[in-house]
């Protein structure tokens, strides 16, 4: 990996093949190290690939995904002209936020929080990465009090936030959000990164984006689709700032089959709530029978835990090929570990190589 790339998870192809050759390994490999869902896509959008694969494989898809950016305003009840389709939230990051912000920017983020945008803000935009530290203390939920008075003291030009929070899992309550909104000085745009929101049921903050100027919420359908490897995404903002930024999203920003599998997942919504509930339960599920090592509360796909030794516990998973994600640098960094949830019998071999 070169210093100049942010660091992921994805470990797990290591033991697959990146050369895509030997895809039948995957049966007996758990990447529990990054997010996707542990559930197929809807039988809907399985059906409707099968169906017309190679139409959706040879044809161009729409010049700027028109299709799929109207069911998307129906569906989440904004306008058209406030949202921005992307292959990806984070093409959508590497296209919007150069264009939000200013070289040199200063921007405060949640630590810990996503890798990517403090390479994006930071490294990229040659910016000032301001820190708001989350304690292990509450379980890294946030005091909305105190990111206030942080945002007030250090003055940033951006706030970016993911909620719920990656890597804890945490979800900053709408309920507290809206009132903090209110405060914010007019001169901070906030981006919100929603893209493991539906796991928790909480109510989207889209539709205070597509009305407020200096809100952008970022919607991945990687994660709550199980779309991680279609690419894409699409965020939500106010109609003035949207129409500065599409000129800079390049032209058939998403392909035709991902398009296809995105428009039909998200009319089919009994589905997905009901791989959602399953997975709160599965989550909760693993986190008890791991409870020698103090997982942390989630309201997402994931959790963390704080073990002694968790270089070594890796270590030992990983001579199971079960693939956990590690941290390099930050808060984080040599003292705990995230797991995604999976199916039952995955949950079930991550908890015996654990224990």
């Amino acid at each position: 990996m070169s210093q100049i790339e942010a660091f992921h998870g994805g470990a797990f192809f290591d033991a697959i093949g990146v050369d895509l050759r030997h895809l039948e390994r995957s049966a007996n490999v758990i990447s529990a190290d990054v997010l996707d869902a542990w559930f197929d896509p809807s039988p809907r959008v399985i059906a409707l690939l099968r169906e017309y694969l190679p139409f959706l494989l040879r044809t161009s898809p729409p010049n700027h995904a028109e299709g799929f950016v109207q069911e998307v305003a129906r569906l989440r009840g904004v306008a058209a002209e406030c949202v921005l389709p992307g292959s990806g939230s984070s093409s959508l990051l590497f296209a919007c936020l150069p264009r939000l912000l200013p070289e040199g920017c200063r921007a405060l983020l949640f630590d810990p929080m996503y890798s990517e945008y403090e390479h994006i803000a930071g490294r990229l935009m040659r910016g000032e990465v301001l820190r708001h530290t989350l304690s292990p203390d509450n379980g890294f939920a946030v005091d909305a009090h105190a990111l206030l008075a942080d945002v007030i003291r250090l003055r940033p030009d951006a706030l970016l936030l993911v909620n719920p929070n990656n890597p804890t899992g945490r979800l900053w309550p709408r309920a507290s959000i809206l009132p903090f909104l209110d405060q914010l000085p007019p001169s901070v745009l906030t981006v919100i990164d929603e893209t493991y929101l539906e796991y928790t049921g909480a109510e989207s903050l889209e539709g205070e984006a597509a009305r407020r100027p200096n809100l952008i919420v970022i919607k991945s359908m990687s994660k709550v689709y199980a779309l991680s490897g279609a690419r894409v995404a699409y965020l939500v903002t106010h109609p003035d700032r949207a129409e500065l930024l599409r000129p800079w999203l390049p032209p058939w920003p998403v392909g035709l089959l991902a398009q296809a599998a995105a428009m039909e997942a998200l009319r089919d919504p009994g589905y997905y709530a009901a791989r959602y509930a399953e997975t709160q339960a599965l989550r909760e599920g693993m986190a008890a029978s791991l409870a020698q090592l103090s997982p942390f509360p989630s309201s997402a796909n994931f959790f963390l835990i704080r073990p002694r030794r968790p270089a070594v516990l890796a270590a030992h998973a990983r001579g199971q090929e079960i693939f956990l994600r590690e941290f390099r640098s930050g808060l984080l960094a040599g003292e705990y570990l995230r797991i995604s949830v999976k199916d039952a019998a995955q949950n079930a071999r991550i908890v015996g190589a654990l224990r």
